[in-house]
């Protein structure tokens, strides 16, 4: 026989275990690193680096430490690997998996029916265990499927020998009985039965230490479970496993599936959790058992009966006949029978678990109102929010329902009209056609790539208004003005009941007292969206809703026996009860990032660092530089700039910054960059190091301070600290009604009943204020005046041509005249109150780590 495999090597920490089993200890402790080893040196905020682990391992006659790893289970295998070569050990010559496959099983299998494995945790022995507590010339018989499946050595040997067998699991029997002739005076099997048994029964000590005990009156374990029939037309039925305490569990099982004989019992892997003892049991034909036992041959493609595609689904396994699925067993754990109830329901979440949205709805509980988000990764060919999305954020905003969208496929011939005919369709043009010619797939999908015309599509779009409501819901309770926007996190207690038509029959199948989902970003089927964005809070709405596939109906309800019966003999919809119990307004950078695309934040460092290539500046101060995002958009684009400056107050800011910017400075050596610093102090108070800078910046900072220290940092940073350019960016607080869903006012209202008609709340909590456009440029103008600068104003997100005006202002001060060092002014008994926090400079690119101060 020829064998093309790929040996593996057992790990050092494998191969200890097999010389001293339970005598070696293992303990791990972990080392704290040191701060100056953070990964970033010269940053003066302490900071806690990764864990290191250190392992310690105690064997009989001797200890050792392990190197220091940065996981638990590196360090135990370098523990084991030093103990290995103080043994004078090589893992080769000890590795098992060095034998040839054959005679590994051989050994392996020997090594199963020996004293010493009886006694041990493992899930076999407890199998071996339990065969010697059988009645009569069942004594001591172990089914080989049992040996392939419970012991994960045996089923890689015979994955080695036969790649197949990861399919087809029976495969693997036929390895083992074929090693079984050369295992004479070990073991033996039982005449016409896949069955091994020891051939020298245990000593009396051993059967003993192991706890097999025969109870003169067993208590019963009733463990539910369920059977699939491998008949599609057959529906799955719950059944109950009576295994006796002191009798075998696979011999109930064996009775279930039909057959007499526990030994024709095929097991499949473990579904689900590795933790898991779940499995699928079916039965091996009359004609594969014969097959297996004539001479021990090999099947390879022999017909094995009925394939039971519904169980194949489940475990990626082929399997055949009838199935029960069942979680009992044995375990490492614990040498008693570990059991648990498999219900109808179980079954179905464990099928919508392998639906891609399923683990998302069962993780958030929540089967019948959860979806999973749409998720786009590649929009690089479009700038700008997608004509689906401003399309979806109108109805929103105007509490209408969500559109529906209905792609059909067009006839090669009828789309022989569709212009550029030669030449494929980009989103952007599709966008410009959607109304007539909207490939609905390729907006929907959002990938910006070409659509070629010989497989095209029409997308029908409906809105409907308020009177038309798509599920016609019936809001109660009074308008408290508190209502949702794009972003907004929402909290809902909600019911939903199955209805039968007319109302005769109603049974609730899932229900929360609270539940959290965002607006906008897909998070909830869209029918429960679309409704409660047409509520305020506390008030409550109902609607119907047609059927979802029927698996995830029964993966909902406690009794989906009952359910289906239901679902089979009336005509059904879902009636769903909600109420709208709270509404979070949405930080800044959730509004933004729902409306805009790049994001707003975005949009504004790019506004920054155009500026900032064209004004040949060498020197740059950010002000409240935070995490240092700019900073660090900087170092991406080719400038002038040598030398980079941050100041802020938040430590936990800098330190991110800090990190940031010392690891890409430190990488690139193109950037032109020649010194970095980081200050942590008040942007209010002079520092002389501030000063004389080309061009600083300050991006939505001012809006966190009291609008008397906002002016006041104007006042300093153009007349003592006076960068030869200044970028100022703050909140368009007109723009709010936009982000937050209101409705704007128009420009022919009063300008004072305009101001008192705003409603809109700041864009984020810690906001002092928010200026309107007048404000921001009544302010700006001011101080450019007063201090010899120029202005001149802009902004990022909408248009300033369009009301409202841009999402974010800017106000860019430039200086008139540069006057001499006598003619500027001065504080007295200044001094330097920011403190350095992170300095680098181009030096430190040679200079090692270890030996920076």
């Amino acid at each position: 026989m020829e064998i093309g495999v790929k040996k593996t090597v057992f790990s050092p920490k494998a191969i200890i275990h097999q010389k001293f089993a339970n005598k070696a200890c293992y303990t791990v402790e972990e080392v704290k690193e040191e701060s100056a080893k953070n990964g970033c040196p010269g940053l003066a905020i302490p900071h806690k680096g990764p864990s290191l682990f250190r392992c310690r391992l105690e064997l009989p006659e001797f200890t050792v430490v392990s190197d220091i790893c940065r996981k638990k289970k590196d360090a135990e295998q370098s523990a084991a690997d030093l103990a290995l070569k103080k043994l004078g050990n090589n893992p080769a010559d000890e590795n098992p998996s060095e034998k040839d496959p054959c005679d590994a099983l051989i050994d392996r299998i020997k090594y199963l029916f020996t004293d010493e494995f009886l006694s041990s945790l493992h899930p076999l022995s407890g199998h071996l265990r339990a065969a010697l507590q059988r009645k009569g010339g069942l004594y001591g018989l172990i089914p080989a499927s049992v040996i392939a499946a419970c012991d994960t050595k045996t089923s890689n040997l015979c994955k080695l020998l036969n790649p197949e067998v990861e399919s087809k699991p029976f495969l693997a029997l036929s390895s083992i009985m074929r090693a079984i002739p050369r295992l004479s005076g070990s073991v033996v099997t039982s005449k016409g039965q896949l069955s091994i048994q020891k051939q020298n029964p245990y000593p009396t000590e051993i059967i003993e230490s192991s706890d097999i005990q025969q109870s003169g009156s067993p208590e019963n374990i009733l463990v539910k479970a369920i059977q699939i029939p491998a008949s599609l037309d057959e529906t799955i039925q719950p059944v109950t496993l009576d295994i006796s305490s002191s009798g075998y569990y696979l011999d109930v099982i064996a009775q279930k599936l039909g057959v007499t004989d526990a030994s024709r019992v095929l097991l499949s892997r473990t579904i689900g959790k590795a933790s898991s003892d779940t499995r699928l049991y079916f039965a091996a034909s009359e004609s594969l058992v014969m097959e297996l036992l004539s001479d021990h041959g090999n099947v390879k493609d022999f017909h094995v009966g009925l394939l039971n595609a519904r169980a194949n689904y489940f475990c990626g396994q082929e399997i055949y006949g009838d199935a029960i699925m069942a979680s009992v067993g044995y375990t490492w754990r614990s040498k008693e029978l570990f059991h648990e109830d498999v219900s109808l329901q179980s079954y179905y979440r464990m099928l919508v678990s392998k639906i891609p949205s399923g683990n998302y709805k069962l993780s958030r509980e929540a089967i019948l109102a959860a979806e999973l988000p749409s998720v786009f990764t590649t929009k690089t060919n479009w700038r700008g929010s997608f004509p689906r999305e401003i399309l979806c954020t109108f109805c929103r905003q105007h509490q209408l329902s969500e559109p529906i969208f209905s792609t059909t496929s067009i006839p090669l011939k009828a789309s022989c009209k569709l212009p550029r005919s030669q030449k494929k369709l980009k989103v952007t043009e599709a966008a410009e056609l959607a109304t007539e010619y909207t490939n609905g797939e390729s907006l929907n999908a959002g990938d910006g790539e070409s659509v070629g015309l010989e497989s095209s599509f029409r997308c029908t779009v409906k809105v409907f208004s308020k009177g038309q409501d798509v599920c016609l819901p019936n809001i109660e309770g009074s308008y408290s003005g508190v209502c949702s926007s794009n972003g907004s996190l929402l909290c809902i207690s909600y019911s939903v009941s199955l209805v039968t038509e007319g109302g005769h029959t109603k049974e609730l199948i899932e229900s929360k007292d609270e539940f959290e989902f965002e607006i906008g970003n897909g998070t909830v089927v869209s029918t429960l969206e679309g409704v409660v964005t047409q509520m305020s809070v506390g008030q409550c709405a109902h609607f119907n809703m047609n059927l979802p596939p029927q698996e995830f109906i029964l993966a909902a309800v406690d009794d989906p026996a009952r359910i289906r019966s239901l679902l089979s003999s009336e005509v059904c919809c879902l009636e769903y009860h909600v109420t709208l119990l709270r509404v979070t307004e949405p930080p800044e950078e959730r509004m933004e990032q729902a409306l805009f695309s790049p994001p707003l934040s975005k949009q504004r460092v790019e506004y920054a660092v155009q500026h900032i290539k064209k004004s040949s500046a060498t020197t740059l101060v950010d002000f409240g530089c935070g995490s240092g995002s700019l900073l660090d958009s900087l170092l991406d684009y080719p400038t002038s700039l040598e030398k980079i400056v941050g100041a802020d107050l938040s430590k936990k800011s800098l330190s991110r910054a800090a990190k940031i910017l010392h690891a890409k400075l430190s990488a690139k050596s193109d950037t032109g960059i020649k010194s970095a610093i980081l200050y942590d102090g008040s942007i209010t108070e002079f520092d002389p190091r501030l000063c004389g800078f080309d061009i600083g910046t300050c991006l939505e900072v001012i809006e966190h301070m009291e609008e008397e220290q906002a002016c006041l940092f104007g006042d300093i940073a153009l007349s003592f600290f006076r960068p030869k350019v200044l970028i100022v960016s703050t909140p368009n607080y007109e723009y709010n009604v936009i982000l937050q869903g209101s409705s704007p006012t128009t420009q022919e209202e009063d300008p004072e009943e305009k101001r008192q008609s705003q409603s809109c709340k700041f864009r984020n909590h810690d906001h002092k204020f928010e200026w309107t456009r007048e404000q921001f440029n009544h302010w700006a103008s001011g101080l450019a005046k007063r201090h010899h600068y120029s202005v001149e104003f802009s902004g990022v997100g909408g248009s300033g041509d369009v009301e409202p005006g841009f999402a974010s202002q800017i106000a860019v001060f430039k200086q008139e005249s540069l006057l001499d060092e006598d003619d500027l002014p001065t504080q007295e008994n200044s001094s330097e109150h920011c403190k350095v926090i992170w300095e680098w400079s181009c030096d430190d690119r040679s200079v090692p780590s270890s030996t920076r101060n």
